[in-house]
């Protein structure tokens, strides 16, 4: 059996939603583009192909994306946020790009140098 979404071959044993033909890999990106779908405005984003949800600012401290570290987000529609419960679910696949594209920006990037990840301003184009 091939999943129907990016077309891995896996038996069907390993498939982690059997109804929909899908691997448990495009599963979990399928049920992330459900619930963007359903979310309200600037409750997630889509920035360099990676997808992020933001959670509320009154959750408990010890309880916050990235630590509780604070995050600027500019949206592609003008609206800027500032959270600091920002959560990382991973990259999106390239077969999920055309429905899940990028729909804000951080003022920062991400410089990996060795075995280490760095935030660094983002250079002007």
């Amino acid at each position: 059996m091939k999943c129907k979404k990016c077309g891995v071959k896996i038996d069907a044993l390993h498939l982690d939603n059997i109804k929909e033909e899908m691997c448990f890999s495009c599963d979990f990106w399928q049920q992330q583009h459900e619930a963007d779908l359903k979310c309200k405005d600037h409750e997630f984003a889509i920035i360099d192909g990676k997808h992020y949800r933001i959670g509320p600012e009154d959750a408990p401290a010890y309880f916050r994306g990235f630590g509780g570290d604070k995050f600027v987000i500019k949206f592609h529609d003008g609206t800027e946020i500032t959270t600091t419960n920002l959560w990382y679910q991973g990259e999106i696949p390239e077969h999920f790009r055309k429905e899940m594209s990028d729909n804000a920006d951080f003022c920062w990037q991400w410089k990996t140098i060795g075995n280490c990840h760095y935030l660094v301003p983002k250079e002007e184009k």
